[in-house]
């Protein structure tokens, strides 16, 4: 993993494992990654001491063989037909990938579905209008991320608690050691500031599971 995207983690889960402890997850608990990709955030969770499973529609067999190794298990499958029964994790978590679904409504119902009763199922979007990623990732990249309002309405029928975080970490291609900590200083800054938080940081959501 990179400096950069481990920063990226790193600021990430420090705004968010508040929200996992008041749901009660703990390390040793076990968690879905919901649109893993490649393992990145699978790897960084097992890190934490949680027992991952990775679930993807496509294989990447060559990034999961040497994850597997250490104990995260991977599947192929869509979300939106999740290959498992009630009730089966503690906690699911999906994170840059809801806004790749075809029907993000049912990939939330499937997630809190096989979340079990009470268990936090965290979601983590960008800002659509964030200008960051707007020219390169929406324009560019084919990435139909949410705006806050449609971010809301996906969650609407699910009470929850929501805190926004962050702005992005790897918008910058150099992994020195004095731009990742300036980056880390404009970031809390953009956090704390009104005018500038709404547009540059990430949407989180957490609800809770069980079938609806």
């Amino acid at each position: 993993m990179r400096p950069m995207e481990r920063l990226y983690l790193d600021r990430l889960f420090r705004r968010v494992e508040g929200l996992l402890a008041a749901g009660g997850l703990r390390p040793g608990a076990s968690v879905l990654d919901m649109g893993c990709g490649v393992g990145l955030d699978a790897e960084y969770l097992l890190e934490r001491g949680f027992q991952v499973t990775g679930l993807d529609v496509e294989r990447h067999d060559g990034d999961w063989k040497a994850l597997a190794g250490r104990g995260i298990r991977f599947e192929c499958a869509s979300a939106e037909d999740l290959p498992y029964p009630d009730d089966s994790f503690d906690a699911v978590w999906i994170k840059d990938a809801l806004h790749h679904m075809q029907q993000p409504e049912r990939a939330l119902a499937e997630a809190r579905r096989v979340a079990k009763p009470g268990g936090p199922v965290i979601v983590i979007e960008a800002n659509r209008y964030n200008p960051v990623f707007y020219f390169h990732l929406t324009l560019f990249g084919g990435h139909q991320h949410f705006s806050r309002r449609r971010f809301r309405q996906l969650l609407g029928t699910a009470a929850g608690d929501y805190a926004l975080a962050r702005a992005e970490s790897r918008c910058l291609p150099w992994d020195a050691a004095w731009l990742r900590a300036l980056l880390g200083w404009f970031e809390d800054r953009v956090e704390g500031c009104p005018l500038l938080a709404p547009w540059l940081t990430y949407q989180i959501a957490v609800i809770k599971g069980g079938a609806a």
